[in-house]
């Protein structure tokens, strides 16, 4: 008999496999992401039925040593989280975040941890979109890609509130001469603000575009198929 190991997982996304199984990938708590064969998840027999979907807490045993394991029991220790609405569009954007950018076995449980806390907040009938770009920044900082927003990369010195910066995905923020300002330009009275909490009006539009240029520059070419489905919302 195969060794079976227990992982606590959410589906992020999943296709049929063969007649009554789906073929998953999945966030772990211990194991990161990988793909998962699910038995007997399909079919109008199956006792799955309607239970494995999205946003669900799931104790998974399964078993294999490559990439690809193959599940053995399911439970359903606590009950699905209920997105509705917008908020179920952000937490399909945020389940296609992670299913295009994390490695396969990368553990990670603090961003598992992040991730549940965002689920939660979801839930609740008003959510405060800064929890999304608060999830985006730990993802990025998981993957080794942290911002910082209190240092200046071209001089090395901390951001001054009177200058403006332009971001750079992968590196961070460049002092501008007055000659290098443009639209795009930040200033360090917001960045400074970022760094101890204060909502200043233009924080939110600045959070937003630090953390668009920063994933995009992961992502590629390929565009995210949930990005249409809420654009201009956020």
């Amino acid at each position: 008999m195969p060794e079976l190991v227990s992982h606590h997982v959410y589906i992020l996304h999943s296709r049929n496999y063969r007649e009554t199984s789906l073929l998953a990938d999945i966030f772990s708590e211990e194991e990161g992401r990988y793909s998962l064969i699910v038995r007997g998840a399909k079919g109008k027999k199956s006792k799955y039925q309607g239970q494995i979907q999205p946003f669900s807490p799931l104790l998974v045993t399964s078993y294999g040593k490559g990439e690809l394991k193959t599940s053995g029991t399911l439970d359903f220790p606590r009950r699905p989280w209920r997105l509705k609405g917008e908020n179920l569009l952000i937490g399909m954007y945020v389940n296609e975040l992670l299913y295009r950018l994390l490695g396969k076995f990368d553990q990670l449980p603090a961003l598992y941890a992040d991730y549940e806390n965002l689920l939660a907040e979801l839930e609740k009938d008003v959510f405060e979109i800064i929890r999304l770009r608060e999830f985006e920044l730990s993802l990025l900082a998981n993957l080794g890609y942290g911002i910082t927003f209190d240092f200046d990369v071209r001089t090395g010195d901390g951001i001054r509130p009177q200058k403006k910066y332009r971001f750079v995905a992968e590196e961070g923020f460049h002092s501008l001469d007055r000659e290098e300002q443009s639209g795009n330009s930040i200033s360090g009275e917001n960045l400074l603000a970022i760094v101890n909490g204060d909502h200043l009006p233009d924080v939110g539009r600045v959070l937003k575009q630090v953390v668009r240029e920063s994933l995009q520059s992961l992502l590629g070419a390929k565009p995210l198929k949930s990005r249409s489905l809420f654009e201009g919302r956020d």
